[in-house]
């Protein structure tokens, strides 16, 4: 079996000062405490011993291609990654761009990073920079970074900035997309490799969001993201793909709709930085993820399936774990379980058993349904619904783990 701790940080929108945009700005030397969530971010990661194989900065390290905020981002992600004890690596968003000004080199402050981006590797880098992709192999795992700013047509010149055909070009840049180049090169790089635990980076969201209704935007998903989707379903000799990407803020755990079961899994990351839309932030919060990834075969859970652990920063408070609601992603989900939420709660009402007095520890639970870490967020409160109206309950402790499940009304 292969487990990756994989850590994910989207959306720093880090700015040379703070403002109406975001809460991350190259701060002094000393940060105040509970006002900067990617400085907060350091000394938590620090205080609760959190480890990582991979640190993903999935995008959007920079706010509106502020130069120096894009240095403070990308330091501040290495000294988090050496903290995590974790591999760093990238991929460029829209803000990261310089699309608003006419340039010669849209790309300078990113080519420029040191240690270099989005790898550090200078062989990968360089293949990185000339064909808007790279794949890293290990022995057991892969990580494919795909730039998705790659097909941004140049600056429009002189246009008016409130006409017509600048809206459409920023429209164009919102969307991002997948060269039909880059996807014949990517499918014949993965023709030959065998199956691994497989990870997709990439910057715009390729399929459209779950919760459209609520972002501020009209535009829709990627140019070709469908394409991407599909390229890695069918890629069914390296194994099932897990698809990370950010751009949205608003943050999803979703199965890729597809022709095939074989379509990846798609977690759409939280902003680490932004300043959240009214009435959003009502529903989502600024969140840090950190998911663990496996890869095995076995009857409960076959294929790839995982963890997720969410934190949410406050503005004043700093770090903590997850709310179940009203935060984003709640303090634990998962994925990978394609059982439906009916079987599963029928496989739990059986281990606890039909005493109206019985209850069983949630350790002790998932000897019985091993599949449960791995539902799905939205399957997750189907199950507890269908559960409550059996008249069967969780609880969890202060930090939103389940400890235990109960009759409705019993007593431990």
């Amino acid at each position: 079996m292969v487990a990756l701790r994989v850590a994910v940080l989207a959306d720093i929108h880090s700015d040379q000062n703070g403002g109406s945009w975001t809460h991350v700005y190259a701060e002094p030397p000393a940060a105040r405490p509970g006002h900067n969530p990617l400085a907060d971010l350091v000394s938590f990661v620090r205080s609760e011993g959190i480890n990582a194989d991979y640190l993903l900065a999935v995008g959007d390290i920079a706010n509106r291609a502020n130069a120096v905020g894009l240095e403070y981002g990308w330091r501040r992600a290495h000294g988090l990654a050496a903290d995590l004890g974790a591999h760093l690596l990238g991929v460029p968003g829209n803000h990261d761009v310089v699309t608003h000004d006419e340039v010669a080199d849209p790309r300078e402050a990113l080519r420029a990073l040191l240690p270099g981006f989005p790898t550090g590797d200078t062989r990968l880098d360089d293949h990185f920079w000339t064909r808007g992709w790279a794949l890293i192999e290990n022995a057991d795992h892969r990580v494919l970074l795909i730039d998705s700013t790659l097909d941004f047509p140049p600056h429009p010149g002189a246009v008016r900035k409130n006409s017509k055909a600048w809206r459409e070009y920023l429209k164009v840049i919102d969307r991002g997309g997948f060269l039909d180049r880059v996807e014949d090169e990517i499918s014949e790089a993965l023709a030959g490799l065998g199956e691994k635990l497989n990870i997709a980076v990439v910057h715009h969201h390729p399929m459209e969001h779950q919760f459209q209704g609520w972002l501020q935007d009209e535009y829709g998903p990627m140019r070709r993201g469908s394409e991407l989707v599909e390229l890695l379903a069918k890629s069914t000799q390296s194994g099932r793909w897990l698809m990370v990407h950010g751009h949205k803020h608003v943050p999803q755990l979703v199965q890729a709709t597809n022709l095939t079961s074989n379509g990846p899994i798609v977690l759409c990351g939280a902003s680490i930085g932004a300043k959240l839309w009214d009435p959003i932030n009502t529903v989502t919060r600024n969140q840090f993820h950190i998911m663990t990834v496996r890869n095995d075969y076995d009857e409960a859970v076959p294929g790839l399936a995982g963890t997720i652990e969410s934190y949410t920063w406050g503005y004043g408070i700093g770090w903590q774990v997850s709310e179940r609601s009203g935060s984003g992603l709640p303090a634990a989900a998962g994925f990978g379980s394609n059982e439906h939420f009916r079987v599963l709660a029928t496989k739990v009402e059986r281990a606890l058993g039909a005493d109206a007095s019985a209850f069983m520890s949630y350790e002790a639970l998932l000897g019985a349904v091993p599949q449960l870490p791995y539902v799905l967020p939205a399957d997750w409160e189907f199950l507890e619904s269908e559960l409550e109206q059996r008249g069967v309950g969780f609880s969890r402790d202060r930090a939103n783990r389940l400890v235990q499940i109960s009759r409705i009304g019993a007593k431990a």
